[in-house]
């Protein structure tokens, strides 16, 4: 494999994003060390999380490759949304330290060599930018977890930058938490939404994007479909919606059966994006309830 294709696609931009990160790393420790910068020095912690996020998501886009066996049916899909929220954990964590750091800034202001100080913040700004644009647009629920990272990085950098012209301007030192504080509650934002989104899909909620009721809808809209129950719509991962249903039909033959089915997952393509799922015809009535209800061994009476 030569270095070009290592690079392209979403797998070779995560790895150009690793090695800009790595670089990034190293030249934010030297310019604390020259500058006596300790946002230089909280920069590049925050670079070197985002390395490993980085990390993370490529071995769990790698994990989702693996093919289906009689252990895993569904695969190993669900490993990026592992990624997913184990990323926004470490944006939370980031973001808490960050505003700590900020508390510390406004009891005691630090002198720092504010020219070294923009040089190196420059040089991390223009790393971030180029690094989050490689990413920037994708749909896949751990390369947008990597994504905000970047952004937050991006961000922290910037926010260096304003601070390293200001004290070169001013000497005013309280500049640097001000903005930290205003970064550290964009990063909350987005790190909750992200949170909120991976735990709706291992707790197999609908996804958000679609309803229930407007699935049924457009299958009842079929001749041969009488009543559609047992519904259950979940996302397997951010690319992948499964549906599965009992479709009530007259009685009618084998192939007749083919063909509704066929038609429902044309429905299914087409209007909702849905590619899998499993459908049970049948010719005798067994519920009213379009959603399924589901029991524990352990109880006497079924829950909703």
């Amino acid at each position: 494999m030569g270095l070009t294709s290592f690079f392209q696609g979403t797998k070779g931009k995560l790895r150009l994003a690793l090695v800009i990160n790595i670089g990034l790393v190293i030249v934010a420790l030297i310019g604390y060390l020259i500058s006596n910068s300790l946002a230089l020095l909280g920069d590049a912690g925050h670079v070197l999380t985002d390395t490993f996020a980085i990390a993370t998501s490529l071995t769990a886009i790698n994990l989702a490759t693996i093919p289906a066996h009689d252990k895993a049916t569904f695969g190993h899909h669900r490993a990026e949304v592992l990624a997913a929220l184990l990323n926004a954990v470490i944006l939370l964590f980031v973001s808490g330290y960050i505003l700590y750091e900020s508390y510390q800034r406004f009891l005691s202001p630090q002198a720092v060599k504010s020219t070294k100080m923009l040089i190196v913040a420059v040089i991390g700004l223009f790393g971030n930018l180029y690094a989050t644009r490689l990413l920037h647009g994708h749909k896949d629920i751990n390369v947008r977890g990597v994504y905000l990272h970047l952004l937050a990085d991006t961000l922290s950098s910037g926010t260096v930058v304003v601070g390293a012209v200001v004290i070169y301007f001013t000497g005013k030192y309280l500049v640097d938490p001000v903005l930290s504080v205003a970064i550290a509650l964009l990063i909350i934002s987005g790190s909750v939404r992200l949170l909120k989104e991976s735990i709706g899909v291992i707790m197999q909620w609908t996804p958000e994007d679609l309803e229930v009721g407007d699935v049924v809808e457009s299958i009842k809209e079929l001749d041969e479909v009488r009543d559609v129950h047992d519904v259950h719509l979940w996302t397997l991962c951010s690319s992948i919606h499964s549906f599965s249903a009992h479709i009530l039909v007259d009685d009618i033959s084998m192939m007749e059966s083919e063909q509704v089915k066929s038609d429902i997952r044309d429905i299914l393509h087409n209007e909702f994006h849905i590619y899998h799922s499993t459908l049970e015809l049948e010719c005798v009535e067994c519920g009213d309830d379009p959603v399924q209800k589901i029991c524990h061994p352990e109880k006497e009476s079924c829950e909703h």
